[in-house]
């Protein structure tokens, strides 16, 4: 279902903990093992005893041994190719040590500008994967922050499927929270054409047997004017259609602010993921995820599956 798997590194523990998650996706074959590498002020680079060179030799060093490790993380031995990216300054690409300007070549990547999380998304185009995984914080990991800034821009403007992995701060560490991550699913449908997308993906994931779904919640909040009967009705209707041995299904329909009763009830029934559209009913085009969705990523304690809308054309 998600045969190429897209999982940007920061090197930080955090990222380390969050790849343990990537065993547990069914169908997985290929693991793309990204690094950014900010280069775009050389004479920054300069002040603090870098260069390009020693920047992408740690790099490369980091990505290898990162990559060996995950291809022994399930029984099935994952092909995981590492992916170097280097920003560089439009204008000059020279580096600010020996002034020599670097060339790409097998593994190494040069962006001219931008951002990491631009890079991630073009990255992610570039290789054509199914899925990006990334936690929701990297290095600058602070207690009390719900998104970092490089994957709150991979959500806003990427348009590749997202799987946002976030681990509990405890005074003793970190806690695993991807164990038996498809094993009970939340689905959530405002039953418009932007949300079409999460439904079919949840009824592929319930089909693979090695994910392991055993319940499956549909959720709708209902609008103002929705009535409550025909949006059971509707659910239940979903709800044959996603039947299967052995699987329990459930409907529950909210009232409420949608991000508040979506997360309150994936906390009372410990769903282990929230599976939603990008969009709603009120999407635009210009905007690549909507507010609830946005919402419920930055505050949910469990993982969150982003599934966005097919390309047009």
């Amino acid at each position: 279902m998600f045969e190429k798997v897209l999982v940007p590194t920061d090197f930080s523990s955090y990222a380390h903990r969050m790849q343990e998650c990537l065993a547990d996706i069914p169908g997985i074959d290929e693991v793309v093992l990204l690094n950014v590498v900010d280069g775009a002020d050389p004479m920054n680079l300069e002040r603090k005893g870098w260069s390009y060179s020693a920047l992408i030799d740690e790099a490369e060093t980091r990505l290898e041994e990162q990559a060996d490790r995950l291809s022994h993380l399930s029984e099935k031995r994952l092909l995981v190719r590492p992916l170097l990216k280097v920003i560089v300054e439009p204008m000059s690409g020279a580096d600010g040590i020996d002034q020599q300007r670097l060339k790409p070549s097998p593994g190494l990547g040069l962006i001219k500008g931008g951002s990491v999380g631009e890079a991630i998304i073009q990255a992610a185009a570039e290789e054509k994967a199914s899925l990006i995984c990334m936690g929701a914080q990297g290095k600058g990991l602070v207690e009390g922050m719900l998104l970092g800034s490089v994957s709150t821009q991979v959500l806003r403007s990427g348009g590749t499927d997202l799987l946002i992995i976030r681990h509990k701060i405890l005074d003793a560490g970190y806690e695993k929270s991807c164990k038996d991550i498809f094993s009970r699913v939340m689905v959530t449908t405002d039953f418009s054409p932007a949300a079409e997308p999460a439904i079919s993906a949840a009824r592929r994931l319930a089909d693979v047997r090695e994910a392991g779904v055993s319940e499956i919640l549909l959720v709708h909040v209902l609008g103002k004017e929705e009535d409550f009967d025909e949006a059971a009705k509707k659910l239940n209707l979903m709800r044959e259609e996603l039947a299967g041995a052995g699987r329990k299904i459930t409907v529950h329909v909210l009232q409420g602010r949608p991000a508040d009763e979506i997360l309150a009830l994936a906390k009372k029934h410990g769903a282990s993921l929230i599976m939603m559209g990008s969009q709603g009913k009120s999407w635009s085009r210009q905007l690549r995820v909507g507010s609830t969705t946005f919402e419920v990523v930055r505050r949910a304690e469990s993982p969150v599956m982003v599934i966005r809308p097919p390309e047009e054309g």
